[in-house]
């Protein structure tokens, strides 16, 4: 390899991990924002204090976020893409199967996005009125999908009734009971254990479920026929 070829792809190599360097920074400082929302709210954290947890100027942290709200926004925002990308990703199976699948999903999220979850909960208020209506139009989007899947299963009422039970079920899933991370379960226990929580909650408006196939819709069958 000649000298010029060994400059390009010294070159590259360079700029490739410049690139790395600062997603991966970038990553902190959201992820330093994240845990400061969460811990002590939003309203009661500034720009400037954030910039002295990640050791940066607070000139440095506008050049990444054009505003604290924005961040905000974009945090709520990747906790909701990721409860709609579950939706695709469990859209095969039995009418019964696809439900359990969506709502062990979002419950098993809370691994990843458990901060999110409480600035989507606690915090949602703080974000502008552009931002609180993109971010109601995504979990309206959610509550249809889930909506969708509990009337398959055979959910019986108007919608007008069903749709508060969905409202309700996913805020109860938003604000997962906080007792569960000082049990002695593990996370696949804990997870089954909420799973089975759920589906005692929506068994009162299944009415007809499908037959069962498999173990979880065995699960939800039995529900729904204890009714």
């Amino acid at each position: 390899m000649n000298s010029r070829h060994a400059g390009c792809h010294t070159s590259v190599a360079l700029q490739s991990c410049t690139r790395e360097s600062a997603l991966s920074r970038l990553e902190q400082i959201r992820y330093k924002a994240l845990e400061l929302f969460a811990e002590r709210g939003f309203a009661r954290v500034s720009m400037r204090e954030l910039a002295l947890h990640v050791e940066i100027g607070c000139g440095s942290l506008y050049h990444h976020f054009e505003s604290k709200e924005r961040l905000l926004f974009e945090l709520i925002e990747e906790l909701y893409d990721d409860l709609l990308e579950a939706v695709f990703s469990t859209s095969r199976g039995s009418a019964a199967e696809r439900l359990l699948s969506l709502l062990g999903a979002h419950i098993a999220l809370h691994e990843r996005r458990g901060l999110q979850f409480v600035l989507a909960e606690q915090e949602f208020r703080c974000l502008g009125a552009q931002h609180r209506e993109q971010i109601q139009q995504m979990r309206q989007r959610y509550e249809d999908n889930l909506l969708t899947r509990l009337l398959e299963v055979g959910a019986a009422g108007p919608t007008r009734l069903l749709r508060p039970t969905v409202q309700g079920v996913i805020t109860w899933l938003n604000n997962l009971p906080s007792w569960l991370p000082q049990t002695a379960l593990e996370p696949a226990e804990k997870q089954a254990l909420i799973e089975d929580m759920v589906v005692a909650m929506l068994s009162s408006v299944i009415k007809q479920p499908q037959q069962a196939a498999s173990p979880a819709t065995a699960a939800l069958a039995t529900h729904g026929a204890a009714e």
